[in-house]
């Protein structure tokens, strides 16, 4: 055996054998951990908080991390997060509150509650703009991205005005996800019916009856309550202020979201169901749509309804099944935990209820990344089989020693060149402020965390490239 396979030989026994202890530690560390404690550990965000709903009850309020890293606060049960998008299903409960109440119809006109503020003249009627098609995502408005306000913030009719929302497209035909003004439409919609400020009424009214009392619209806290959400990996940030808080504003504890989660369960017990019936024309990628909450039936015939939340610095996950009445929230103040509350979802759906709970965007996305990394891993062995085969039959052979240093140091530098340029890409926010001018965004977040191997592949890759570039074919002589 020559010397250069017995180094192979043993660098392969070092990495099985650290692969192994590695492997053999995970197991002890980790032998007495539930899935959730396991799911949390795996993504290591900045700080966390789970809320178990048993029965119709909370049976328990789980903390993890820090809602302030640098100043080293923990996450505790009175820690308050924004929720994002679940801020829609708050909304949508609002307004069916008032529909029960007779003071709004889901099928008028919105025009007909609308003196304010009315959607701008266009070739398509908007008449047919109502609260249910608004909060089904299926009203043909345009939409807005919340950034760029000053305090004092505007009011919610000013913005409306002044980002232009307005029809694209016949209202009632298309799903197209509304990420503030729909449901900012909504919430004008509540002023004008209740008299109130929308932020006041859902505090005052809403919330309130349900016990919620830490929970508003606010985007800071005098005592600290509120977590600092931080970007990419562990860069801390500042709280985006959002006008249209309908579609995105809430500020809340898990305590809190579990109980608006367990008020919903009942809501769906004793109501008529309208809000969670899945709504005409709202077939996506992503599955149906109901009104501000989604639902997603199982193999055995349970739907479960749910809403993921996600601002930059926030993640968050509403689920609730009502016929046995167990559900759960997660909130985040990390970017790192995009992935997070998809996968304690469907981890809580195969524990609690026998099969997961799958977001089917985001398996699609899973998938997608799976492919492409055996495809890159199928190529990489080929390429490296291939290179031990001719080096086997003897059909290359390494250049003299001048001619190899000038190709590795070429290949070294052309190989860390791209390498850079393709890590900048992922791990910086180069490519969202040139492409959008938006800061704070890290590409990895929207991956999931078998993303990483394709990282291993492309270095192995270029590992393998520089290896074979000290190399060079056998000319055999005439």
């Amino acid at each position: 055996m020559t010397e250069k396979k017995k180094w192979i030989i043993g660098i392969i026994a070092i990495i099985a054998s650290i692969a192994i202890v590695y492997g053999g530690v995970n197991i002890i560390i980790n032998k007495d951990k539930d899935y959730i404690d396991k799911i949390v550990e795996k993504y290591s965000p900045q700080g966390a908080a789970v809320a178990i709903i048993e029965n119709g009850k909370i049976a328990e309020v789980r903390n993890y991390g820090y809602a302030n890293v640098e100043s080293k606060i923990q996450v505790g049960n009175e820690t308050k997060f924004k929720i994002a998008s679940i801020s829609k299903t708050t909304t949508a409960y609002a307004v069916m509150q008032l529909v029960d109440a007779g003071k709004l119809d889901l099928d008028a006109p919105v025009s007909t509650y609308l003196t304010k503020w009315t959607l701008p003249d266009t070739q398509f009627d908007e008449n047919k703009v109502t609260l249910r098609t608004l909060m089904s995502h299926t009203s043909g408005i345009t939409g807005s991205d919340e950034s760029g306000y000053n305090y004092p913030l505007p009011a919610i009719e000013d913005v409306l005005r002044d980002r232009n929302i307005r029809l694209q497209r016949e209202p009632g035909e298309v799903f197209e996800y509304s990420e503030f003004a729909g449901f900012g439409i909504c919430q004008l919609i509540i002023e004008e019916v209740t008299g109130e400020k929308f932020e006041d009424y859902m505090k005052n009214t809403v919330f309130k009856n349900l016990g919620m009392n830490d929970t508003n619209y606010d985007n800071e806290s005098s005592d600290g309550s509120l977590a600092v959400p931080y970007a990419g990996i562990n860069k801390p940030i500042a709280i985006t202020p959002i006008v249209m808080n309908g579609g995105g504003g809430v500020t809340t504890t898990a305590g809190d979201l579990a109980k608006f989660t367990i008020a919903l369960i009942n809501y769906y017990q004793n109501g008529n169901r309208e809000m969670f019936q899945p709504q005409k024309n709202t077939e996506s990628a992503g599955g149906e749509y109901a009104l501000g909450i989604i639902p997603r039936t199982l193999i055995d015939g349970k739907t479960v309804y749910e809403h993921n939340g996600t601002l930059t610095g926030w993640n968050a996950q509403l689920v609730m099944e009502p016929t046995s009445q167990n559900g759960i929230v997660i909130l985040t103040n990390s970017d790192k935990a995009y992935y997070l509350t998809y996968e304690l979802m469907e981890k809580w759906g195969k524990n609690v209820l026998g099969e997961k709970v799958v977001d089917t965007f985001m398996l699609q996305i899973t998938k997608m990344i799976t492919y492409v990394t055996t495809g890159l891993l199928v190529i990489l062995l080929i390429f490296g089989g291939a290179f031990l085969l001719q080096l086997k039959k003897g059909k290359l052979v390494l250049a003299e020693k001048a001619k190899r240093n000038k190709r590795y140091l070429i290949s070294g530098i052309g190989s860390l060149l791209l390498m850079a340029l393709y890590f900048s890409m992922l791990y910086t926010e180069v490519p969202f402020e040139l492409a959008y001018n938006m800061r704070d965004y890290y590409l990895f977040t929207f991956f999931p965390p078998s993303f990483v191997w394709i990282n291993v592949i492309l270095i192995l890759f270029a590992v393998l490239l520089i290896l074979r570039s000290g190399y060079e074919r056998v000319t055999k002589n005439k």
